[in-house]
């Protein structure tokens, strides 16, 4: 947990830096979600009920800590420290502990001959990553 620390100030910088060139709607939104990963959202939720994609970063996973995914509906209650990105009417849920570790990142949902998943595609914040796609190395 001490890495967390390291993190402190980041996003505010990040949101300055961001201001400066005119990119602060995209570095506001927290955690980023493309249109596939919207579009696979929307599908689940039309079929299912509505739809909210939680993730979390847990310790553990090949690189040290590992990306945890899951569905819950929309209607479930929120914690306080719970951040909710919306796009495109798609939810992700991302607690605050994870969110040091999500932000900036952008989520997909990836479809491959073997597996199709949601998955973290970009995080400035990860430093090298495991070929399974859900665990990475912090900076």
């Amino acid at each position: 947990m001490m890495m967390l620390g390291r993190f402190g100030g980041g996003a505010t910088r990040a949101l300055a830096w961001a201001g400066r060139r005119g990119l602060s709607s995209a570095v506001e939104s927290g955690v980023h979600i493309t249109p596939g990963c919207a579009d696979r959202l929307k599908s689940l939720s039309s079929r299912e009920g509505a739809k909210a994609l939680r993730i979390a970063v847990d310790s553990g996973g090949c690189s040290g800590f590992q990306y945890t995914f899951k569905l819950e509906p929309l209607e479930t209650p929120r914690g306080p420290k719970d951040r909710v990105f919306e796009q495109d009417g798609a939810s992700i849920v991302v607690d605050a502990l994870s969110l040091e570790y999500l932000q900036g990142a952008t989520v997909d949902y990836v479809q491959e001959m073997v597996k199709s998943s949601f998955e973290v595609v970009d995080n400035p914040n990860s430093e090298a990553s495991c070929g399974c796609g859900t665990s990475f190395s912090p900076k």
